[in-house]
């Protein structure tokens, strides 16, 4: 591990690590406080410019746009009570309160400290267990990892977006995008209906900017924009005037509940499929239930901002967690994250922290070191919220469109992947539309011939007999969880179908 450190610090300490790492938490602080957008689209539409960047400097710059958009959805929650990012809107519960009362500078103080010290916890969290956790996994072998990515996927399409049903269905699709192009032992060509471009399947950029990005531009370009110019304005104005800056006496009292909702927030991050709102909603909760009446959580306490701003940024570094060790992405940030090591030829996972040590360290610590540039610039943004609150969203979605559209085939030099994208975008749209998440679908995508080489090996070392997944433990184990997930999914529509018969019958 030190000596993968040593190496790691060389990799980190270059003006161009540090200078994309300044870009990446800009944008974040931007989309993070545009309503509605969020950091996700900025780190779709950056992915293809990495692939000319050095693997450390392209991943750390993605990863950097998720700490900015820890902080800058706080921004709006804070200041208009319009959360910039659904994370943020347990912030807005007593933010916005505080911006009531002429303490919004204080309010977003609060929420910067919170966000860099639960990040960082995190942070820290990642860089001493990755190693212990993908040592492990090296011990599993393809009966065991397939099972691992079965649990995850089931866990994914059960627990994202509005229906489990419609989550397994968008999962199914996914693996099924996922066979297209040559059999990974055979190389005959499937599902390619004679397509030139398919023989190496779907390429990875057109889909993550077509499922995410555009079709997200599509959604947001239908909503009406909430709030007006004058709101922003008159909030504006009173952040650029006033309120008292939060002191150090009072961020002292504040620390057992960051530490304790970064715990929180790190925990939840870490588990596929839950997701930083989880851990805002958690952290918000234990906070509150173990508050006295003079922290006023619920009505403009900073402790509430405090464990709502932790509880969420602790997700950022412990979402690589599962990433990095085991190669499963728990939400859209890990999933864009896990598209950008494979355009670089670097595939997440045990493998990768035993061969590529100081590119996987080195990452880990320029982490750490974006905490320090957020806090740093996390002021100087704050004063000038007002300008990024401002931005028409009818000239900024087009742009990024634009810009989106130049990225895949910047990366491709394929016009076909160009219409992928278009293709993709629409049916993004219209799954969200019917009520589908397409994350389940992207991660079903991307990780379906990693589990569809697993079972097939397995059944090679049993000579075809699939009893192998439930001789050894850790798979017994991990299909055991499956089967509970898949029960438990049913039992659950069975459940509100009987509970919404019963609510008609009452009506009629």
């Amino acid at each position: 591990m030190l000596a993968n450190l040593t190496a790691a610090i060389e990799l980190v300490a270059t003006v161009q690590n540090l200078a994309f790492s300044c870009l990446g938490i800009i944008l974040g602080f931007l989309f993070g406080a545009l309503p509605g957008i969020g950091g996700n689209v900025a780190i779709g539409l950056l992915i293809p410019f990495t692939y000319y960047l050095d693997p450390v400097v392209g991943i750390v710059c993605l990863l950097a746009i998720g700490k900015g958009t820890s902080f800058g959805g706080s921004i709006p929650a804070i200041l208009l009570n319009m959360p910039g990012t659904s994370q943020a809107s347990f912030t807005a519960i007593d933010g916005h309160q505080l911006t009531q009362k002429g303490q919004s500078k204080k309010a977003l103080h609060t929420a910067l400290y919170s966000s860099v010290i639960g990040d960082l916890f995190s942070d820290i969290v990642l860089l001493l267990v990755a190693a212990p956790i993908a040592a492990v996994a090296l011990k599993v072998g393809p009966p065991e990892y397939a099972a691992i990515v079965l649990f995850a996927l089931l866990i994914i399409g059960a627990m994202v977006g509005s229906s489990p049903i419609k989550g397994m269905i968008s999962t199914g699709f996914g693996l099924l995008l996922g066979t297209v192009g040559r059999d990974l032992f055979t190389a005959k060509a499937r599902f390619t209906f004679d397509i030139a471009n398919l023989d190496d399947g779907f390429a990875i950029v057109p889909i993550l900017l077509g499922l995410l990005v555009f079709s997200e531009a599509f959604v947001q370009l239908r909503k009406e924009t909430a709030g007006s110019h004058q709101d922003i304005a008159l909030n504006g104005m009173a952040l650029s005037r006033g309120g008292e800056s939060l002191k150090i006496s009072e961020l002292i009292p504040l620390l057992p509940t960051i530490l304790r909702s970064g715990a929180i927030g790190t925990f939840i991050g870490a588990t596929p499929g839950l997701g930083a709102t989880v851990g805002a909603f958690l952290s918000y909760l234990t906070a509150k239930r173990l508050s006295r009446p003079e922290d006023k959580i619920g009505q403009g306490g900073l402790k509430g901002i405090a464990a709502a701003e932790a509880g969420n940024s602790a997700g950022t570094g412990a979402n690589l967690i599962p990433l990095v060790t085991l190669g499963i992405p728990g939400n859209i940030e890990a999933a864009l994250v896990l598209g950008a090591f494979m355009i670089h030829g670097l595939t997440p996972g045990p493998f990768l922290m035993e061969q590529q040590g100081p590119i996987v360290y080195a990452i880990f610590l320029s982490l750490i070191v974006a905490n320090l540039l957020l806090i740093s610039m996390g002021f100087g943004f704050i004063r000038l919220a007002r300008y990024a609150l401002a931005i028409d969203k009818r000239i900024l979605f087009p742009l990024i469109l634009l810009v989106a559209t130049i990225g895949v085939y910047a990366t491709t030099r394929q016009i076909f992947d160009v219409g992928v994208m278009y293709l993709f975008g629409v049916l993004g749209y219209a799954m969200r539309r019917a009520g589908f998440s397409p994350l389940p679908m992207l991660i079903a995508f991307l990780l379906g011939p990693l589990l569809e080489d697993g079972v097939r090996r397995a059944l090679i070392m049993s000579g075809g007999n699939p009893v192998i997944f439930l001789e050894r433990p850790i798979s017994l184990v991990f299909v055991g969880l499956a089967a509970l997930t898949l029960v438990a999914m049913i039992w659950r529509g069975v459940r509100n179908r009987r509970i919404d018969a019963a609510a008609a019958s009452a009506a009629d």
